[in-house]
């Protein structure tokens, strides 16, 4: 009988051990988590208040700017949306007129250039002519929470276009939009837009003797732009990457002047595409 009680004793003292390990425990991870919403990282409305921006949707972050026309870019003048409109119709041999308002530029920064469903448009710039103005309206994922809203408002806006100009955007940003909106499930907008891609029109017409024919080729060739502080295309998905793992958003301030430089030099090459010079396009006046 008596072992049967100091078997008990040990039984209730390891209990009582167990227990007390069990709520010190507790209140560190307790501690852990106090600390951690502490010195948390920052929420999307404080890195859309950082740059300028709104949170439109749970995880989405818009901005939004106006360029009065017209407008100087590099060396093209921008003149008009009517002359933007125009130039898009001779540009992309379209058979009936544009009308400045159906005009849409597009332009995305992604997670990688390889394409296909594992790839992200975390951020997607559009430009559009509202009466006088060049309107630039970006979407910036706070977080893949955002991605089914920034998909929405570009396909609300696609679907009311009638010509899409891009630099690529046939081969790239078209089908990763394209596929990333099958993935939730939503048709695709882009069926109803003539497209009119300026890689193909430039390469034709202006990059003899370019090294390459990127748009930051065309820039410093044909537009004479010389950025400044640009964070080159290839280092956006290492900025997003640092704010979803750090909350560290400093480099996306300039992840989104690139996107927006981007599409006003979409906007003047289109200019220029309309009529270039011999010294853009000498083969082009050669030939003629």
């Amino acid at each position: 009988m008596r072992d049967l009680q100091v078997c008990l004793a040990r039984l209730r003292e390891k209990a009582q051990a167990r227990a007390a390990t069990d709520s010190s425990l507790a209140e560190r991870l307790g501690r852990l988590r106090l600390a951690s919403d502490r010195q948390g990282k920052p929420t999307a409305e404080a890195l859309a208040a950082s740059l300028g921006g709104t949170v439109v949707a749970p995880g989405l972050i818009e901005l939004a700017r106006s360029f009065p026309l017209p407008l100087r870019h590099g060396r093209v003048d921008i003149r008009s949306g009517k002359a933007l409109a125009r130039a898009a119709q001779a540009v992309g041999r379209l058979t009936v007129p544009v009308a400045p308002h159906s005009l849409l530029l597009l332009d995305t920064e992604t997670t990688g250039l390889a394409g296909g469903t594992g790839t992200v448009a975390f951020a997607v710039g559009l430009a559009w002519i509202d009466g006088s103005t060049l309107r630039v309206v970006q979407w910036l994922m706070a977080g893949f929470a955002g991605e089914r809203g920034l998909l929405d408002r570009v396909a609300t806006r696609v679907a009311g276009a009638r010509v899409l100009v891009s630099f690529n955007g046939k081969s790239f940003d078209v089908p990763l939009l394209k596929a990333r909106g099958r993935l939730i499930g939503r048709p695709s907008p882009f069926e109803s837009a003539a497209h009119v891609d300026l890689l193909h029109t430039t390469r034709r017409f202006l990059h003899a003797g370019w090294p390459d024919c990127r748009l930051r080729t065309a820039e410093a060739q044909a537009l004479r732009l010389e950025r400044v502080n640009d964070l080159p295309g290839s280092e956006a998905p290492m900025a997003w990457r640092r704010w979803l793992s750090h909350g560290d958003g400093d480099l996306l301030a300039r992840v989104l002047d690139h996107n927006r430089t981007d599409l006003l030099s979409l906007a003047a090459l289109l200019a220029l595409l309309e009529h270039p010079t011999q010294r853009e396009a000498p083969l082009l006046h050669a030939a003629a």
